[in-house]
């Protein structure tokens, strides 16, 4: 049953995202037909997805604590692939808005309750490597978005694509309660914490607070970059098939090693320092931010491509041991609560806000640079952001130290 049931909630959170990231890797094509800026971009991919998710996550996510944690990531997973199919019909920029605001709400009722029943599969001590392959649904689901995607809307146009990457999620939603059930477990006859208790319990974890402003920081960044280097390719004369395949490959294998890598490392230094997790998250993104910068200093494209493989494993150590550390953070049945808070600040400041900054920022130096070179600016800019998570990772480490002292006492 666990391996089952992680196998099933993995793929409902690959089809995540690949509906997320679709707007990012079919961007150019949408851009040009329906004469969007960059900012307009921005939105779509960030900010309008990411507003009414992070809202909508808290209450599912206390919802959740006392209903099937099973039922709702079916109904969510069903209804975010229905919106996905209807933005391929989008006449222009406000109904594409809408459909993506559809999107998020139903994407609001996934991974919080999925990573609660994980938490509740699986004992500590292999809860952040489970917590880490269930991210993979992150770096297989943007390679699926960019490699299908790409194929889809180079044949068939980027409409099409939309259409046919939305309709898999429904026949996953219905199979959903056959395949996986929820856990029999002493936590379903507890009440679960007020959410000002669990905010007052986070709000006085300095580790928490601290891998989650790493978290928030490095995710900025990070979709911030996502969403416009299929863009940046094109603009540089690469196709949109190539470009797209291409930036699939190296992101799913990069995020793929580095949010395995994490996950794994962070459990077994544990055992030795307890500041592991932040210590390790802190590496990462420093060398992310440092490599990603002599990547985009690169004009030639593939060279791009290939010196951001690097820096893109760095930048994902911080999945598993952030997760871990919030689930560790407050008492079993208030897990789904305490990962909720936690995708709040990633996804409404991270999400929402970096892909809409970047746009903002490009369209501000193309006037005078050009769009190519306005965009790599931006990025640029938007690259040093992993060097403050580093700062806030490494001091997450030393909270965590200072708690296992205490608690050792």
């Amino acid at each position: 049953m666990p391996a089952r049931a992680l196998i099933v909630l993995t793929i409902a959170y690959i089809l995540n995202f690949v509906d997320r990231q679709l707007v990012g890797i079919l961007g150019q094509p949408i851009k040009t037909e329906l004469h969007l800026s960059d900012t307009q971009l921005g939105l779509l991919g960030g900010f309008a997805f990411a507003l009414f998710y992070s809202v909508l996550g808290l209450p599912v996510a206390r919802l959740a604590e006392r209903r099937s944690r099973v039922g709702i990531i079916a109904v969510s997973l069903g209804l975010w692939s229905v919106m996905t199919a209807l933005s391929g019909f989008a006449a222009g920029f406000t109904t594409l808005l809408l459909a993506r605001i559809g999107v998020g709400v139903g994407e609001a009722g996934s991974a919080a309750p999925s990573q609660s029943l994980i938490a509740d599969l699986v004992p500590r001590e292999r809860r952040a490597t489970a917590l880490s392959l269930f991210s993979l649904g992150v770096p297989l689901g943007m390679m699926a978005a960019a490699i299908g995607g790409g194929w889809l809307a180079a044949e068939l146009g980027w409409r099409m694509a939309f259409i046919a990457l939305g309709l898999p999620g429904l026949l996953l939603a219905l199979a959903m309660p056959v395949l996986v059930r929820d856990v029999p477990r002493e936590t379903n006859r507890l009440t679960p914490p007020r959410f000002a208790a669990v905010l007052r319990i986070l709000g006085r974890d300095r580790a928490f607070l601290h891998m989650a402003a790493g978290a928030t920081l490095a995710s900025f960044a990070g979709y911030g970059l996502t969403t416009f280097a299929v863009p940046l390719m094109m603009r540089q004369g690469v196709g949109l098939r190539t470009a797209a395949t291409g930036f699939g490959i190296v992101v799913g294998l990069a995020l793929t090693l580095g949010m395995a890598a994490g996950g794994w490392l962070s459990d077994r230094l544990t055992r030795y320092d307890p500041g592991a997790p932040g210590r390790i998250s802190s590496l990462g993104a420093t060398f992310a931010g440092i490599l990603f910068l002599v990547a985009l200093g690169q004009r030639d494209p593939l060279a791009i491509a290939g010196l951001s493989f690097a820096p893109f494993v760095f930048a994902h150590l911080y999945f598993g041991p952030t997760y871990a550390v919030a689930v560790d953070a407050v008492p079993p049945a208030a897990r789904a609560t305490a990962i909720a808070i936690l995708l709040l600040a990633i996804n409404a400041i991270g999400l929402g806000l970096g892909p809409l900054l970047v746009g903002m920022a490009s369209d501000h130096f193309a006037p005078v640079h050009g769009a190519t070179k306005g965009l790599k600016m931006a990025l640029r800019l938007d690259m040093i952001v992993y060097l403050w998570a580093g700062a806030h990772f490494l001091a997450a480490a030393r909270s965590l130290r200072v708690q296992a002292q205490s608690a050792a006492r």
